[in-house]
């Protein structure tokens, strides 16, 4: 686990829910399509901000091998380059 992965996480998080409340803020003030517009965009991205911070408190209880769990990669992929490089197959002779 890196150390500094939930401060990242926090950062992301609140970035979204600054520009959420901005732009609820525009849509409180705006008339007709645009408040709602603006209404339905906030949401989204405070919703969005809630997942993020339920995948961050959540997401490493998989241990980072969601890829080889679901099966998207051959298990050992990813860790192609922690093994020993594979041994070097003589030339076959040239042919006369």
């Amino acid at each position: 686990m890196y150390p500094f992965f939930f401060v990242g996480a926090v950062h992301h998080i609140l970035i979204v829910a600054v520009v959420a409340f901005f732009v609820l803020f525009a849509a409180g003030k705006s008339n007709g399509f645009v408040k709602i517009l603006g209404n339905v965009l906030g949401y989204l991205l405070l919703i969005a901000a809630v997942l993020m911070i339920v995948c961050a408190a959540f997401g490493p209880m998989f241990g980072g091998q969601w890829h080889e769990k679901m099966g998207w990669m051959h298990p050992g992929w990813a860790y192609h380059m922690q093994a020993a490089p594979p041994a070097a197959q003589p030339a076959p002779p040239p042919s006369k």
